[in-house]
């Protein structure tokens, strides 16, 4: 009798592993298959193309400044609570080296000319139309200049854009 009883144990045990095993299984499965579908599903809904406009090209003296990357809380759209942030990495094209150097001295100069552009949009201003980049490092270009009193900043390059 003990040993009928701990037969059926475990062939339930047996069981309950197999059952499992078959579980994860088809989970594996079905989570490859459907996963990549509902992920692109969702992606093609934010998905905007931006075209590069800009014909800049760095030469004889002048010099690229990378900027740390900014997190900036972007304006709201519709007055609701839903915070949306953009996460931005410019470089920013001087002259030469000594406005390189002005650059670099400075650069809480370009981190609040930044932030106080960038925070005033919303993401539709950012990705909107393919243009909306483009207009978007120019009025870099021109507040970094404004705020050092002198045309330091040639171009403004976005190295890195997320937003969320």
């Amino acid at each position: 009798m003990a040993k009928e009883k701990s037969e059926k144990k475990k062939k339930r045990w047996i069981l309950w592993v197999l059952i499992l095993l078959l579980v994860a299984i088809i989970g594996g499965v079905v989570g490859t298959v459907v996963t990549p579908k509902i992920m692109s599903a969702l992606n093609s809904k934010k998905t905007t193309t931006v075209k590069h406009h800009s014909k800049t090209v760095v030469s004889g003296k002048q010099q690229i400044v990378p900027v740390k990357k900014f997190v900036i809380n972007l304006t709201n759209e519709d007055g609701s609570n839903n915070t949306r942030y953009a996460q931005i990495t410019l470089s920013l094209l001087v002259a030469n080296s000594e406005q390189k150097a002005k650059a670099k001295k400075n650069v809480a100069v370009i981190r609040d000319s930044v932030i106080n552009v960038i925070r005033q949009k919303t993401a539709s201003d950012i990705l909107g139309s393919a243009d909306s980049l483009a207009g978007l490092k120019n009025q870099l270009r021109d507040t970094i200049n404004k705020s050092y009193g002198a045309k330091i900043v040639e171009d403004v390059f976005i190295t890195d854009l997320v937003i969320q």
